[in-house]
């Protein structure tokens, strides 16, 4: 198997093991990332085409096979230089806990795995279906808040546009006869990714000119915003002119795929017509009887596997240093001046399930017209893992079946003295109505925006001082917002030592290796 005359189909067999062993390597090394797209794939319908990602490359590359057959594939070793900067993505990702930068970077050394154990020369007849794994990583959940305000704003053009009387404020719609809310259910996230997903491998099948690649592209995504919205326009005034009676429940569903369904054929139909011919130059000159030997294969995928291997490890060294913080000087009980402390008796509560500590408390003025208290919530985490960390999608300022979103802003507010950015939202329920501000904490830096918490959360992990917290305040609306809003700054001006009660969790932070 080592002599220059090895076959063709000897040669795929070496470098097919071998790829096959190294791909088995990266996943079993990468499992718990694996499992968790896996099981996003499943429980959300958004990416649930993520599962045909996979056939769709295979078939592509089956298509190719009279071709492949008659091409000797070869190891690739300079391609190996793309494992150091895919395992340093893959471990910024694992302290920031950034799951689609971890994804991304697994995906990343499947493809480079791929182009080591086969060559250039194959992987340029295949290096479509092989690129097209990065649609496995299950991302875009933050496109899902600009969604849902480009879709209310488009809405509310529409109605206005035929001169429907209506009321919008913030993602709710409301009408003469009906209210109706602009979830995210209703963002199009769903539509817009599988038209993507659909869009780039028909672009691929279609076209040979890039332009039309471009244009075709961009299309695939201006046509789902623009269908989404008209489909949400046509839901609520079907809804309005049946009073009701259509376009709700699972009429909603009915009809709002029919129709994503019928624009998305419309979109490719169209796109058809302006098809390409097929390239009639082969993809790949056959010409090339190179030959890498079982001790050639065998060294590059020693490598390799040292390589990968490296990044877990690494990490596992990291993990292995153990954190065992003091809460005694954040929990301990809070005295201010002037000022009444109970226990939160309002419908209003954030949602942290997996946190290390928190602190709930109301506060409001010994004054006798002192309005509403406001509701404190401190939430911290001295250690951001996987699903564990403060930026987690299963963490919630408010619960949406109860509330609904009505607006929101950023505001900037003094925390004892110091000056801080804080997120707003204004929020109702058919009990009351209530203003929340918020902002996260991390290594004595406050900031409002949870990318910035991300990145942040690199060199505090690396530096020991890993531990993050979301401050937040909440009053209900009883006159004006305005009103409210005093109240809140009101409260965060008196807090006295909230600031150093989140430092010294972090400075009583004591970590040693296992």
């Amino acid at each position: 198997m080592t002599q220059p005359d090895m076959t063709i189909a000897q040669s795929w067999r070496v470098h097919g093991i071998a790829l096959a062993l190294l791909i088995s390597l990266i996943l079993l090394q990468f499992i718990d990332q694996v499992a968790t797209a896996t099981e996003v794939w499943w429980s959300y319908e958004t990416y649930s085409h993520c599962f045909l990602v996979i056939p769709i490359s295979l078939y592509l590359v089956w298509e190719k096979r009279e071709q492949l057959r008659q091409i000797r594939p070869t190891v690739e070793w300079r391609v190996l230089w793309a494992a150091p900067i895919l395992l340093f993505a893959w471990w910024l990702g694992e302290l920031a806990a950034i799951n689609e930068l971890r994804q991304l970077a697994i995906v990343g050394l499947i493809q480079m795995a791929i182009v080591a154990m086969l060559g250039l020369r194959v992987f340029k007849l295949i290096w479509f279906p092989v690129l097209y794994l990065i649609f496995l990583v299950p991302a875009g959940q933050y496109l899902i808040g600009p969604m849902q305000r480009f879709a209310t704003l488009f809405v509310d053009a529409c109605l206005n546009l035929i001169a429907m009387p209506h009321h919008t404020e913030g993602t709710l719609i409301e009408l003469t006869n009906g209210r109706f809310e602009i979830a995210e259910a209703c963002a199009g996230l769903r539509f817009l990714i599988a038209t993507v997903a659909l869009g780039v491998l028909f672009a691929y099948m279609m076209f040979r000119k890039w332009y039309k690649v471009v244009l075709f592209l961009v299309a695939c995504v201006v046509v789902p915003l623009i269908g989404n919205g008209l489909r949400v326009v046509g839901i609520i005034l079907l809804a309005h002119y049946t009073s009701n009676q259509y376009g709700i429940g699972a009429d909603h569903l009915v009809y709002g795929w029919g129709f994503n369904v019928a624009i998305l054929l419309l979109l490719f139909l169209l796109g058809s017509l302006f098809r390409d011919p097929p390239d009639s130059k082969p993809d790949v000159e056959v010409s090339d009887t190179r030959t890498d030997g079982l001790p050639k294969v065998s060294a590059v995928l020693i490598v390799a596997t040292i390589l990968i291997v490296s990044g877990p490890a690494l990490a596992r060294w990291q993990d292995s240093r153990t954190v065992t913080p003091s809460y005694a000087g954040l929990l301990k009980p809070m005295t201010i001046a002037g000022w009444r402390i109970a226990e939160p008796m309002g419908g209003w509560h954030p949602s942290f399930p997996d946190a290390d500590a928190s602190l709930a408390l109301a506060l409001a003025p010994n004054e006798p017209l002192a309005g509403s208290a406001v509701d404190l919530y401190v939430v911290y985490y001295a250690r951001t893992r996987m699903a564990h960390a403060l930026t987690a999608h299963n963490n919630h300022l408010w619960d949406d079946e109860v509330w609904t979103l009505i607006g929101t802003g950023s505001v900037q507010a003094n925390l004892h003295g110091q000056a801080i950015q804080m997120q707003e939202w204004v929020v109702s329920s058919p009990a009351e109505r209530r203003i929340i501000w918020a902002s996260y904490w991390i290594d004595g830096r406050f900031t409002a925006n949870p990318m910035t918490v991300k990145l942040l959360q690199i060199p505090a992990a690396l530096s020991g001082r890993e531990g993050q917290a979301i401050v937040a305040v909440s009053t209900g609306v009883e006159g004006s917002d305005d009103e409210a809003r005093a109240r809140l700054s009101q409260t965060l001006l008196a807090l006295p030592d909230l600031p150093d009660r989140l430092n010294s969790v972090t400075s009583g932070h004591a970590m040693h290796s296992n």
